[in-house]
């Protein structure tokens, strides 16, 4: 983890009161037309843990499913994936670790030609991720 912001992914801020409290990237999800993915997704601490995080990505989420893509939230953080699982906008995809680990990123390379080891350091091998897509009123 580190401090900047992904060139291609467009920013949103949460701002109370004049202060910035939460942040979001959008990004286009590689090899996947029509669909995006929450970059990084920051709340201060300070606004923590009261429900502003999880309202502030479904304002975003709204914006980018109304100009008509998909959009996908990964995540490992606990509270965030209790809130999504008990917000009916939310639809969780996927659950669990990464069975193959470092070893796809080597196939991928192997089969693409594209060298993306440099990721294998932010692959959550060890921690059980959740995968959200937003579908808005959609979901009855």
């Amino acid at each position: 983890m580190n401090t900047e912001l992904h060139q291609a992914a467009r920013q949103y801020v949460g701002v109370i009161n004049g202060e910035i409290v939460c942040h979001t990237g959008i990004i286009q999800m590689p090899m996947y037309k029509g669909k995006k993915r929450v970059h990084r997704l920051v709340v201060l601490p300070d606004y923590q843990g009261i429900g502003i995080g999880t309202a502030f990505i479904k304002e975003v989420a709204k914006v980018i499913t109304q100009e008509g893509y998909e959009l996908n939230l990964t995540t490992t953080t606990p509270a965030l994936v209790g809130a999504l699982k008990r917000d009916k906008e939310w639809v969780l995809a996927r659950f669990g670790r990464d069975k193959n680990g470092r070893e796809s990123y080597n196939r991928y390379e192997k089969s693409s030609g594209i060298k993306i080891g440099h990721l294998q350091n932010t692959a959550s091998i060890r921690r059980i991720t959740y995968s959200f897509w937003y579908k808005g009123g959609a979901i009855e």
